[in-house]
């Protein structure tokens, strides 16, 4: 969804540290949680035919997207949730927003931001507001200052379109929803502090990334915010590192491969299910977790 970019400014993609002292800790107004879930995550990449060859390969439909007035060009993996990885690109820099993934794309692909689900903007603000959080309410999404330390969160809707069709969601790797998103630094606490504030249930529990590790990890509604240490991240500064789908059927991921011709990677069981991990040089900079949930997770 490009124009939930439109806030977000170049120089400050790459500055983060603590949120002021002002910032709500739970419970505030009775910790009702105003994010239901992930949204979206816009993947920056350099070549935008080459990736979505590659995402192809990997089992994705694509939806097509369009060239806007600045040449930024997008294409979607979209899921019938509304959830979505958005490969976007910027070729020459014609605005503030166009600069700001140039000179993200000097370090290489990755993801650029992350969309988590408000679906009452207005409650969703309203915390912001008693956080003492800046932030900016416009077209249908809140986005933080291009300066802030968080500027590479928003919040917003789901990326439910009237051009959808049935075909986009259908995934012959069986993907159909985007469950958790990985982030990863030495001090995530300003995260910590705006997450418990919009209402995330903080909780310490075992992950795979691949590697089984204990680490706190963010409920948000339907979704889930895995807190790392900087170590993970593939490239420095940059936080969102990885991504988990949810597939109905693991075996899709493998036969979808393998139609390609690519090694499928290892069966990893996890507390939550099973899982193949494809590492960031084949996921363009990122983690790419695709995860058979099980009926039951273990406690």
């Amino acid at each position: 969804m490009l124009r939930s970019l439109k806030p977000f400014w170049p120089a400050a993609l790459f500055l983060f540290c603590a949120m002021p002292a002002s910032s709500c800790q739970a419970p505030c107004d009775g910790c009702a949680p105003v994010v239901a879930g992930l949204s979206h995550v816009p993947l920056a990449v350099r070549d935008l035919e080459a990736a979505s060859a590659d995402f192809a390969a990997l089992g994705f439909v694509l939806k097509p997207g369009r060239t806007h007035a600045d040449g930024i060009r997008n294409r979607h993996v979209k899921f019938a949730d509304g959830t979505e990885i958005e490969l976007i690109t910027a070729a020459h820099i014609t605005d503030a927003l166009s600069a700001s993934y140039v000179d993200f794309l000097a370090k290489g692909d990755g993801p650029a931001f992350l969309a988590l689900h408000a679906p009452e903007l207005a409650r969703a603000a309203g915390r912001l507001d008693a956080a003492g959080q800046p932030h900016a309410v416009e077209d249908g999404l809140i986005s933080l200052p291009g300066g802030d330390p968080l500027g590479y969160l928003f919040f917003a809707g789901l990326n439910h379109s009237p051009a959808d069709r049935a075909d986009y969601f259908r995934h012959p790797n069986g993907a159909d929803g985007l469950v958790a998103v990985w982030l990863a630094a030495d001090d995530l606490s300003a995260e910590r502090k705006l997450l418990a504030c919009m209402g995330a249930t903080l909780v310490r529990e075992q992950v795979h990334t691949p590697t089984a590790r204990q680490v706190d990890v963010a409920h948000v509604g339907k979704g889930d915010v895995v807190l790392l240490q900087q170590a993970s991240q593939p490239v420095t500064g940059r936080r969102i590192v990885g991504v988990t789908l949810r597939t109905r059927d693991l075996a899709l991921l493998r036969r979808a491969l393998e139609k390609r011709g690519l090694p499928a990677p290892p069966v990893i069981r996890t507390r939550k299910g099973r899982s193949m991990f494809l590492p960031p040089r084949q996921a363009h900079g990122m983690w790419l977790e695709v995860r058979e949930e099980r009926a039951s997770p273990e406690g």
